[in-house]
C-alpha cells in the first residue's frame, strides 16, 4: 500500500513536508502578520516558506498515517488563513477573549520580569564610593532591595491612580500598543476596544504589583506558566468533525442536515472569513444573522452564487424574505458544530465561554407551528383534481409519485422523504401474513429524522384497495429488494425529494388550497388528527408516525423480529388492527388506479 500523502521517511523516521502553494511559496509577507500564521513565515526574509517541514515522532509507517492527518488538516487551514491575509490584510477587530488573554500576558511577564530580576540584583553597593560593590549576582543586595521597593511602591501608586481615574497613563498604553502589534491585530483608532485594553492592562497591572509587593514582604507568589499557543480549529475544520461524527457505530447527523450546514458555514466564511471558533463572538452571529434576515428564500441560479457580501448589495425586494424559524435552524446547525466542538474540549482555554450563535429570534407563537391539516373539502378537491381524476401524471410529479406519496401520507403519516427513500423490499409481508412498510436507515441513502423514527407501519386497508400491492408486486418482478420502489428516486434521494416537493406545493396551490400553513407535512397532521378521532391511543399513533413520547417505559416490551430488528413493543396484528380504524368522512377516495396513465407536461 503506497505511503500517505505528504509522509516522508528521512533518518529512519517519518515526517510530514507540506509543500506550500505557488501563490504564497516565497512570496513576501506585509508585516505584521498574525502570530498564527509564524510556522509559514521565514521572518528573517519576511516571505512566505516554499515548505513546511514537521517530525511526526514515529518510526512506524502506520502511525505516521495517522498522525499526518491533523497536520494536513491545520496546513490547509492555514494556507486559507494566509491567502485572505494576502488579500485583505490583517485582520480587524478582537474579541473579549483576545483581550482577556493579552491582559494574561501582560501580568504574566510583569512577574516573571520581577522574578529575573530578584533572582540576580543589581548590585547596588551604597558603601562604596561609586555605588556598586562586588556582588555576586546570587539574589539582591540590600540596597538593590530598598531601591526597588521604592520603585514598585511608585508605579503601585500610579497604577492606582490610573485605575481610580479609569484611565491609562503613556506607559501601560505603549504596553497595549507593542502586544496588538504583536498579534498582528488591526483596530481603528475609535475602535472601543482600544479603551477596554487599556483598562483590562491597566487591572493586570494591578494584580502583578500586589504579586510583587507580596514577594517583597518574603511571601511565595509563583509566575503563572503562559498558557501554551493552541491553534484553535477554523470553524470549516469544525464542521467535518462535527460531520464525521466518529467512528462505525456513532450517531452521526443526517446527510440533509450536514448538506444545510454545509451551506451555513460557507456563507458565514463569505461574510467573517474562516475564522478560528474561540474566535467567533456573538458580534459575529448576529451580523450573520440579520444578513441571512436580508437574503431571500430562494434566488436564481446566478444571483444565489454570487459571495454573501455582493448579494447583499443586490436589489433583492422582489423576492421573498425567509422567515424567523428558517434562520433560527441555519444558526442552531452552527451551533451545534460549535457544541460538538465544547464536548472535545476546543474551548477549555475560555472558562467563560458561551456559544456565540445562541442569538435567534423569538418566534411569534402564531408561527412556531405553522402546519395545519387538511380539511375534508380540501382533501375531496385533491381527489378531484388531474391526478386522481383524469390519471395525469404531471412531469414535476415524478410519474407514479405523483399519486401515491399523499395517499400513503394520508393514510400512515410517514414524511416525504421516508415514502421517496423505500425499497421494493421494504414493503413485506409479517407475522400473520400482514403486510407492512418498513421505515428504516438501513439502505443506501436511507436517512431517519430521529432514533423514534424507525418503526414498521401496517399497509392500510384502504392503500391496499388502491393497488398499492401491486406497484410493489410489479417492480419486484423487474428489479431487487434493494431497489428503490419508485424509480424516479434513486440515490442521491434528497435533492429529487426537494424538488418533488416544490411541485405539489405548486399543485396544491393551483387545485386545492393555496396557503403557507397547507403543504405535504400537513398529511402528516391530518393523519394524527385523524388517529384521535378514530380513538387510537397515543402510544399506539406515536408508535405509527415514529413519534417519540413515552419516556424510558417505551422501550419495554420490544421483541426481536426474525430479521434481527427490534419491534415497537406493539405487535403488527394490534397496529394493523389500530390503523385500520383510521378513516375520513365525508371524503370520496378515488378509485383503484387501473386506468392507463397519461403522462404529460403539465404548467404547475
Amino acid at each position: 500500500m503506497g505511503r500517505m500523502k505528504f509522509v516522508q521517511r528521512r533518518a529512519g523516521r517519518y515526517e510530514f513536508r507540506f509543500p506550500l502553494p505557488d501563490d504564497l511559496a516565497g512570496k513576501p509577507v506585509p508585516p505584521p502578520w498574525p502570530e498564527t500564521l509564524t510556522a509559514f513565515v521565514n521572518a528573517r526574509a519576511g516571505r512566505f516558506k516554499t515548505e513546511l517541514v514537521r517530525s511526526l515522532q514515529t518510526n512506524d509507517g502506520r502511525t505516521a498515517d495517522r498522525r499526518v492527518l491533523a497536520h494536513i488538516a491545520e496546513a490547509h487551514r492555514l494556507v486559507d488563513q494566509a491567502r485572505r491575509f494576502l488579500r485583505d490584510g490583517p485582520a480587524a477587530g478582537i474579541s473579549a477573549d483576545q483581550i482577556a488573554a493579552l491582559a494574561r500576558d501582560h501580568e504574566i511577564h510583569l512577574l516573571a520580569t520581577d522574578e529575573t530580576i530578584r533572582a540576580k540584583g543589581v548590585g547596588l553597593d551604597m558603601a562604596h564610593e561609586d555605588g556598586q560593590g562586588h556582588h555576586d549576582g546570587l539574589g539582591m543586595t540590600a540596597d538593590d532591595l530598598h531601591a526597588y521597593q521604592i520603585l514598585v511602591d511608585e508605579l503601585d501608586r500610579h497604577t492606582r491612580q490610573q485605575a481610580a481615574q479609569m484611565r491609562a497613563g503613556e506607559s501601560t498604553s505603549a504596553f497595549v500598543n507593542r502586544a496588538v502589534e504583536a498579534r498582528g491585530v488591526i483596530l481603528s483608532p475609535d475602535d472601543p476596544a482600544w479603551r477596554q485594553l487599556e483598562l483590562a492592562f491597566v487591572k493586570a497591572q494591578r494584580s502583578a504589583l500586589a504579586g510583587i509587593r507580596a514577594r517583597l514582604n518574603g511571601d511565595e507568589v509563583l509566575t503563572p506558566e503562559r498558557q501554551r499557543e493552541t491553534r484553535s480549529l477554523a470553524l470549516t475544520a469544525a464542521l467535518r468533525l462535527w460531520a464525521e461524527a466518529g467512528g462505525a457505530g456513532a450517531r452521526k447527523p443526517q446527510p440533509s442536515s450536514v448538506a444545510e450546514a454545509e451551506r451555513a458555514a460557507r456563507r458565514f466564511v463569505e461574510l467573517h472569513g474562516d475564522l478560528p471558533i474561540t474566535a467567533i463572538s456573538k458580534a459575529h452571529a448576529r451580523a450573520f444573522r440579520d444578513a441571512l434576515v436580508r437574503l431571500p428564500k430562494a434566488l436564481p441560479a446566478r444571483i444565489g452564487r454570487l459571495p454573501l457580501p455582493e448579494l447583499l448589495k443586490q436589489d433583492l425586494g422582489q423576492y421573498p424574505r425567509r422567515n424567523a424559524q428558517t434562520v433560527n435552524k441555519t444558526l442552531a446547525l452552527l451551533s451545534g458544530v460549535l457544541a460538538r466542538a465544547e464536548r472535545d474540549g476546543h474551548f477549555e482555554a475560555l472558562p467563560a465561554w458561551t456559544n456565540p450563535f445562541h442569538v435567534g429570534f423569538d418566534v411569534a407563537p402564531a408561527e412556531r407551528e405553522p402546519y395545519e391539516p387538511f380539511s375534508a373539502a380540501e382533501l375531496q378537491r385533491l381527489f378531484a383534481s388531474p391526478v386522481y381524476a383524469q390519471a395525469e401524471r404531471p412531469l414535476g410529479g415524478q410519474g407514479e409519485a405523483a399519486y401515491w406519496f399523499p395517499l400513503i401520507a394520508l393514510f400512515s403519516g410517514a414524511r416525504r422523504t421516508e415514502i421517496a427513500q423505500l425499497k421494493v423490499g421494504d414493503v413485506r409481508q409479517g407475522e400473520a401474513g400482514i403486510w407492512y412498510i418498513d421505515i428504516t436507515n438501513e439502505g443506501a441513502d436511507q436517512n431517519l429524522k430521529t432514533m423514534s423514527s424507525a418503526r414498521s407501519v401496517p399497509v392500510h386497508h384502504e392503500l391496499i384497495r388502491l393497488g398499492l400491492l401491486d406497484v410493489v408486486a410489479a417492480q419486484a418482478r423487474v428489479q431487487p429488494p434493494s431497489a428503490p420502489l419508485w424509480p424516479s428516486f434513486a440515490p442521491p434521494i434528497d435533492p429529487k425529494v426537494k424538488a418533488w416537493t416544490k411541485w405539489f406545493g405548486r399543485y396544491l396551490g393551483v387545485h386545492v388550497v393555496d396557503s403557507a400553513a397547507k403543504t405535504f407535512h400537513s398529511f402528516r397532521h391530518t393523519f394524527k388528527r385523524a388517529c384521535r378521532e378514530a380513538g387510537l391511543s397515543e402510544e399506539v399513533h406515536n408508535a405509527l408516525t415514529g413519534h417519540a413520547g413515552g419516556g424510558v417505559g417505551r422501550r419495554y416490551g420490544r421483541e426481536r423480529r426474525a430479521d434481527g430488528t427490534l419491534d415497537c413493543g406493539i405487535s403488527l396484528a394490534r397496529l394493523q388492527i389500530e390503523i385500520d380504524k383510521v378513516g375520513y368522512r365525508d371524503v370520496a377516495l378515488p378509485r383503484p388506479n387501473s386506468e392507463r396513465i397519461r403522462f404529460k407536461r403539465a404548467a404547475n
